[in-house]
């Protein structure tokens, strides 16, 4: 593995505020470049928080010589509408960009994240030529009049922005990239070492499922020291922040889809030029409080459009006590669903009950992208699964859910029926649906509103 070189002492809340507000071909630039690397369908499932059987060399040094964050979410467990959320600094919900993949025409004054990070002088890449697929990955939900990123290179001096997805850890239809890797791999990752949630049956043919997933990592962790690598070669890394996250969950069971901490809680690893060396945060962010703190690394000031708040490189910055995350359309599944997650508990609403978890998708039945899901029907249908393992399967979801994230961390406890919980209950929904309101959330109003409307208001009305 490349040695990283030491980073440099934190950057002073001065130093960012002076940073230069214009850029020119030829100045000596003091703005930082951001590397945002975003691996496709991946859990905390590093090293470096705690997975066994996987080795993350290249991750694990970031985060001894950064900042490692245990709570980051992404504001959905859903590609598409979780990088539209990133990339516009906002609510997927509140810009019409919920549905997966539907392209809509977005609102006048809306612009990109890059679109700030031009204006400041940057360039604004996508992609990489030294990892596999090259990986410049583009899809967002909400169009607009400009350009999402840049056709030019930097010029001399010139700060750059580069996103770059990792698509070695998205499994896609009728392809057999994750048994070729694992079948090329020396030593591939040992079935008997690795740690199966409770929510999985312990069975021969899950076991070799999750250690083909965790190759993929090791894999994604190879295609990172290639990025710092080329970046050192450039002579670039002294100069750059390293942004390292997930777009949503793995693509298993209560994961990528649903809003289980599987789906929706990611990784995130800060390095760098400025960077506190050697730190763990707990505290609550999410997917638009990071392109927040993307433009305040820039020395960019937050536009009135973005409802996040920056975390880093931010005078006034206090954790938050919630975030909030959404499920809507995902392909042909028409679904509704909201959460709000604190500092230990976690509520659910579903507004649409009657889609089942396992509601049949096209992609999801396909071979190779959930390959243990035939088994587990058939270990459902045959009564071999335990009650976690079976709640999956269920016909319906329960309108309501809450959970003891400290005391219940897999999510196997719905406590929303529990009279010892009615006040957690009652004032978790009762914040959740004040967010429906303050951020226009057109999943639930603009969608149909002849169904969505009576039905949000009464909902609202009634005490559970």
């Amino acid at each position: 593995m490349n040695q990283l070189p030491a980073v440099f002492t934190v950057l002073t809340i001065a130093s960012v505020l002076t940073l230069a507000t214009s850029a020119h071909a030829g100045e000596d630039f003091d703005r930082p470049n951001i590397v945002l690397i975003m691996a496709e369908d991946i859990g905390n499932d590093l090293a470096c928080y705690g997975t066994k059987g996987v080795k993350t060399p290249t991750l694990d040094k970031l985060a001894d010589d950064g900042m490692r964050y245990t709570r980051f979410y992404t504001n959905s467990p859903i590609c598409s509408p979780s990088r539209t959320a990133l990339m516009l600094g906002m609510y997927q919900t509140s810009c019409n960009g919920h549905n997966h993949r539907s392209n809509v025409k977005g609102a006048s004054g809306l612009h990109y994240m890059t679109h700030y990070l031009r204006q400041a002088g940057y360039v604004n890449l996508v992609g990489s030529k030294v990892i596999q697929r090259k990986s410049g990955k583009t899809d967002i939900n909400v169009r607009l009049d400009e350009p999402l990123f840049d056709k030019s290179n930097p010029k001399p001096g010139q700060p750059f922005f580069q996103q770059i997805q990792l698509q070695v850890t998205h499994r896609q239809a009728n392809d057999s990239r994750w048994q070729d890797l694992r079948a090329s791999k020396k030593l591939p990752v040992s079935t008997r070492e690795v740690e199966i949630p409770p929510y999985l049956p312990d069975t021969p043919e899950v076991r070799l499922d999750w250690a083909t997933y965790l190759d993929q990592i090791e894999q994604a962790d190879l295609e990172t020291s290639q990025i710092i690598a080329d970046l050192k070669e450039k002579g670039q890394l002294d100069r750059t922040i390293l942004i390292w996250i997930g777009d949503n969950g793995r693509c298993q069971i209560r994961g990528k889809g649903y809003l289980f901490e599987d789906g929706i809680k990611c990784p995130m690893i800060i390095w760098g030029k400025g960077i506190e060396q050697g730190k763990t945060v707990n505290d609550l962010v999410s997917g638009i409080d990071l392109t927040a703190t993307i433009l305040a690394l820039a020395g960019i000031e937050k536009p009135a459009q973005m409802q996040g708040q920056a975390f880093l490189a931010n005078p006034g910055y206090e954790s938050k006590q919630y975030v909030f995350c959404a499920r809507d359309r995902w392909d042909e599944i028409v679904d509704c669903s909201r959460v709000i997650v604190g500092e230990r508990y976690k509520y659910i609403h579903n507004f649409m009950p009657e889609v089942p978890y396992d509601a049949g998708q096209k992609y999801l039945d396909t071979d190779n992208v959930r390959p243990i899901l035939p088994l587990l029907r058939q270990m459902n249908r045959s009564r071999k699964l335990n009650a976690a393992q079976a709640y999956f399967f269920r016909p319906e979801k329960e309108v309501e859910q809450l959970y003891d994230l400290q005391q219940d961390p897999w999510e196997l406890h719905n406590l929303a029926a529990s009279a010892g919980h009615n006040r957690t209950k009652a004032e978790l929904r009762e914040k959740l649906f004040q967010w429906f309101v303050s951020t226009n959330d057109q999943g639930l109003t603009r969608d149909n509103q002849g169904t969505w409307k009576p039905k949000l208001e009464m909902q609202m009305q009634t005490p559970r």
